[in-house]
């Protein structure tokens, strides 16, 4: 594209973060920095293009194996939304900027992707994932998900809030809406002009609101579970039943944690008991006894694989979205689980692969 190779091709010294043969940046130099774990990433560039991007270092975009102040620039295309502490991970891409450097970001725009039906990510939201130093571990969200969802606004609106409280000193030096590459993202360009502010949490501050998510032993794929309920008194709303998590974030910047705590929510129920399943195309819908809205379903495949899932409950049906993935031909087993209050495991119940 021409921003990045007009911004970004004069200056020597430069990282990008998950550089790919499937969209590379001409006239730009850069040492391409990944995950020692990114083998799904590699696979996936050699099958479109029989080759793949060099990797000159290794490391985690959250945590950059780099100096302070060592680098001229920082590229970032479709990354930053992998990443659960959109605050902390920006923080730690500038630290490693000179000043005067700059960090260009290009970011999925949730209209043009497959985030299209997800609600855009609150500002509240990211200010929990920093007060609970969230990480790819900790998240509700399967790595391979986008965390976070934005729009152009919003995006801009996180920044200018770090930008405010001098958290990250920098200036805006671009924006494209629609990005000149692919065009299915954003692009925000950066300059740093100094050193963000570090304070301490105010430890006095009250609470501003309460994030809560559901308690699961597994993660979720292409789902956002947090729930961000405003106020200093946790009023709430309408959710599923089971067990959650909750913990109250103070106000003020940075944000902290003033307490944790667990809810069991909702009335006992006994173990379900499916009866029944149909398919529409690549949906599978399950019906049957005791099943409500927090009840998950464990898949055994005929290899011995488990899949849990968190369905949808739809009209007093459980519905699975399985557009897109490979299921076994001879069919699979999927076993009901309700969490507390009461619940428990109940029995399998065969699924016939769809006609």
């Amino acid at each position: 594209m021409e921003l990045a190779r007009r911004v970004l091709g004069p200056l020597a010294r430069g990282v990008e973060i998950g550089a790919s043969v499937l969209a590379p940046f001409p006239g730009v130099r850069a040492w391409n920095l990944d995950h020692p774990a990114a083998r799904l990433f590699q696979d996936a560039q050699r099958a479109y293009c029989g080759s793949t991007a060099p990797i000159h270092l290794f490391g985690a975009a959250e945590t950059l194996p780099l100096c302070d102040e060592a680098l001229d620039f920082l590229l970032a295309s479709h990354v930053l939304e992998h990443m659960p502490d959109t605050i902390g991970v920006l923080a730690e891409w500038a630290r490693v900027l000179r000043p005067g450097g700059i960090l260009f970001l290009i970011v999925p725009h949730r209209d043009r992707t497959m985030d299209a039906e997800r609600p855009c990510t609150e500002l509240a939201h990211h200010l929990a994932d920093h007060a609970l130093l969230n990480t790819a571990r900790s998240d509700s969200m399967v790595p391979t998900s986008h965390y976070h969802v934005w729009r152009t606004a919003d995006f801009l609106a996180l920044l200018e809030l770090l930008r405010a409280q001098r958290f990250l000193d920098c200036s805006i030096v671009a924006v494209e809406d629609v990005d000149s590459r692919a065009g299915n993202g954003f692009t925000v360009v950066l300059e740093k002009r100094g050193r963000g502010e570090r304070r301490a949490p105010d430890r006095a501050a009250p609470v501003a609101f309460h994030r809560l998510v559901p308690d699961l032993p597994f993660q979720v794929t292409g789902r956002s579970l947090e729930v961000i309920v405003p106020g200093e008194e946790l009023v709430l709303p309408p959710l599923a039943r089971g067990r959650w998590r909750v913990a109250a974030i103070r106000a003020g910047f940075p944000p902290s944690v003033a307490r944790r705590f667990e809810l069991e929510l909702g009335p006992p129920l006994s173990a379900p008991r499916l009866t029944r399943t149909r398919w529409e195309g690549q949906r599978l819908y399950f019906a049957g006894e005791h099943v409500a809205d927090g009840t998950w379903l464990e898949a055994t495949y005929p290899d011995g694989s488990v899949h849990p899932a968190l369905p949808l409950f739809v009209a007093g049906e459980l519905l699975v979205e399985l557009t897109g993935l490979t299921l076994p031909a001879a069919g699979f087993r999927v076993v009901p689980v309700n969490p507390p209050p009461g619940g428990g495991r109940g029995a399998a119940l065969f699924v016939p692969p769809p006609a």
